[in-house]
């Protein structure tokens, strides 16, 4: 089980693509002297499920200050309940470069890399500091996983209609007057990674949970979390569905990826009272068989036909949600 996952910021690469001054290089940031053609011949590679293919010359080498730190034996050994949590920081940014570099097939633009040391998005980070036995005063913290989230229009706008059968002009509506950027109804997992030491130990499982904790408990407006994964990747698939996300729809070709395309997988879970457009829940009753599920089917249709007051957006305040 290859749990480096993974492959949700593949579904915004789209729009990341878009932004300006776009990385090209897995040594862009590498911010080392050490020549190019010198540091490829150095060093494991990648092993990360998010790869279409782990024996193609494309997949990266280890860069990240965290395979220097440690390596994947010390890791191994360390305790999940040893790690400490805590969002992204502007010293963070190199090291997230190189683990995003390490971890995904395909290059993301360095205002997103800048926006989420930045807290322009919902971040976490899984860290462990390593002290040195001759050196007690002297430590080390390393970022052993990491997951990124946004709530942003600018993400979500293409696919708020396969999730909640609405668009973000009628669901992510600003308060009359306000300034701020459009933030609403989805939370959007853009990337979940962890490196090869903690994988298959239940990190990822508690990055996604936290998050989805973060949502219930800070978000109240919005109605599903929500992610794309490339189709190859068993997993990450794996781990949301364990989570109890859904199977939303299908995207044929939707990545090109190492010069191949591949299908995108969107996968939800529905939080405060959010439900599937009506074509998901029309495909769900179609594939059921079991009387108690119709039954429950139908409870939750007869709600949405007549508690029509939850589908208006209520007022919001202009505080944004990230």
């Amino acid at each position: 089980l290859l749990l480096l996952l993974l492959v949700p910021l593949l579904g915004c690469a789209k729009q990341l693509s878009s932004l300006p001054n776009t990385i090209n290089s897995m040594a862009a940031h590498s911010g080392d002297d050490v020549p190019a053609e010198v540091k490829e011949e150095e060093g494991p590679k990648s092993t990360s499920s998010a790869m279409p293919d782990l024996n193609s010359d494309r997949v990266p080498r280890l860069r990240a200050r965290v395979h220097q730190a440690l390596t994947v034996e010390e890791s191994q050994k360390i305790k999940l309940q040893d790690l400490r949590f805590r969002p992204l920081e502007e010293q963070d940014y190199r090291e997230m470069v190189d683990l995003h570099t390490e971890w995904f097939p395909v290059t993301y633009d360095e205002t997103f890399f800048k926006n989420s040391v930045a807290g322009e998005f919902f971040t976490l980070v899984a860290t462990y500091t390593k002290s040195s036995p001759s050196e007690p005063k002297k430590s080390e913290e390393s970022i052993l996983g990491m997951i990124t989230m946004s709530t942003s229009c600018n993400f979500h706008s293409e696919d708020i209609g396969v999730i909640l059968g609405s668009d973000c002009d009628g669901l992510c509506r600003q308060p009359p007057g306000s300034i701020a950027a459009p933030h609403g109804r989805l939370a959007y997992i853009l990337t979940l990674g962890v490196v090869d030491g903690f994988r298959r130990r239940g990190l990822a499982k508690e990055l996604l949970e936290r998050s989805v904790q973060h949502v219930d408990r800070h978000m109240p407006l919005v109605e599903a979390v929500y992610l794309h994964v490339v189709s190859y990747n068993d997993p990450a698939i794996r781990l949301y569905e364990s989570a109890r996300f859904m199977q939303i729809s299908r995207f044929e070709a939707f990545y090109e990826l190492h010069g191949t395309r591949y299908d995108s997988l969107l996968y939800a879970l529905y939080l405060h009272n959010g439900r599937p457009a009506w074509r998901v829940r029309l495909r769900s009753l179609w594939n059921m068989a079991s009387p108690a599920i119709f039954k429950d089917w139908v409870v939750s249709a007869w709600c949405s036909i007549w508690g029509s007051e939850h589908h208006r957006p209520p007022e919001r305040s202009s505080e944004e949600l990230v």
